[in-house]
């Protein structure tokens, strides 16, 4: 393997000295002549020099580096919160460095050791249930860290979370206004030693507390990435829902509603009259289906580019401190509920 090109040899190659290709590489352009630039950046171009962000980072040079933690980075809402990071930290002349944890502690840990020995400027984190620990390290490695997805109930520390739990109390009580009986949650079942727990615990904790309120209950259908089939919840539903009672089917987990669609085939005259269909974040698909399907819609965008935001709030102000944000969803009403 052909050895890591250095400062010295770009210097030598350019005829100077690498204080001044030193000064090339941090912008102190106004200490070089013109014809020097030239040399040092044709001898970059032909020797295919990369700087060393961790002498950067040992110096204390801002990298221009932000890391950025997320539990699953497959599905399509770390996408639209990927999107809302980029298009600030473009902006504002930084790049990210994004790492899947995978809901794992010890390979957030892992993440966020690799991260700080590659000398990122700071840290945007949707972290698992050891976000304190995560947020120690950080905060003694002397480097700032927003938190998305997650309420920490810590005022020192900045973060940003959608309000699931009123829009999703909202939703449910007006389809309690709308006539609807009786309640199926299909979700996703919380585990306590990750940070699924939150967010599936915020969504299951808004429906009950809803239909308590109106002295009603519901039946959970559990569901995962690869069970129930299709063909298992269209057995289970046959059991579940009668037409005698109005039903609403409130599924809380974005990738699961299609399964669930599929699965009401048989049942499709039914909606809306005698059932409902409520999704959660699929706002990318529900309008073209016949009927159209209802779906409570984060913005999850704006949470990932108000995080960036406050994040490079911190890094370029010191005197700035610690905010905390609440984002409102809304739901998007359409054909399969009335």
């Amino acid at each position: 393997m052909a050895s890591r090109v250095t400062i010295v040899d770009v210097a030598k190659l350019a005829g100077t000295s690498t204080a001044s290709v030193s000064y090339f590489l941090n912008g102190k352009l106004e200490k070089l002549g013109k014809p020097t630039q030239e040399r040092i950046a044709s001898a970059i171009r032909e020797t295919g020099y990369v700087p060393n962000a961790q002498a950067q980072a040992l110096s204390g040079k801002p990298t221009h580096v932000i890391g950025q933690v997320i539990l699953d980075n497959t599905n399509l809402w770390a996408g639209q919160i990927q999107s809302g990071v980029e298009s600030v930290a473009r902006e504002a002349g930084y790049q990210t460095v994004v790492c899947g944890t995978n809901f794992d502690r010890d390979t957030e840990q892992a993440c966020v050791e690799k991260l700080l020995s590659l000398g990122v400027d700071g840290f945007i984190i949707q972290p698992t249930s050891n976000f304190k620990a995560v947020h120690e390290r950080i905060k003694r490695a002397g480097r700032p860290v927003v938190f998305f997805d997650c309420d920490t109930f810590d005022l020192s520390t900045s973060w940003i979370k959608a309000n699931l739990y009123d829009g999703i109390y909202s939703a449910i009580q007006r389809c309690v206004e709308m006539g609807y009986e009786k309640f199926i949650a299909v979700a996703a079942p919380p585990s306590p030693t990750n940070g699924q727990f939150r967010t599936r615990f915020e969504r299951a904790s808004a429906m009950a507390d809803a239909l308590s309120a109106n002295a009603l209950e519901f039946e959970q259908i559990d569901i995962d990435h690869d069970a129930p089939s299709v063909a298992e919840l269209r057995e289970r539903f046959k059991y579940c829902i009668s037409p005698a009672h109005r039903t609403l089917i409130f599924v809380q987990n974005q990738w699961a509603l299609s399964r669930v669609f599929q699965a009401l085939e048989p049942s499709r005259h039914l909606i809306p009259d005698r059932i409902g269909v409520l999704g959660l974040n699929c706002a990318e698909w529900t309008d073209l289906t016949t009927p159209s399907i209802s779906t409570i819609i984060e913005p999850v965008r704006q949470e990932g580019r108000m995080a960036c935001q406050m994040l490079i709030e911190l890094l370029e102000n010191e005197n700035v401190r610690p905010r905390q944000e609440i984002l409102s969803c809304h739901t998007r009403w359409l054909e399969s509920t009335k």
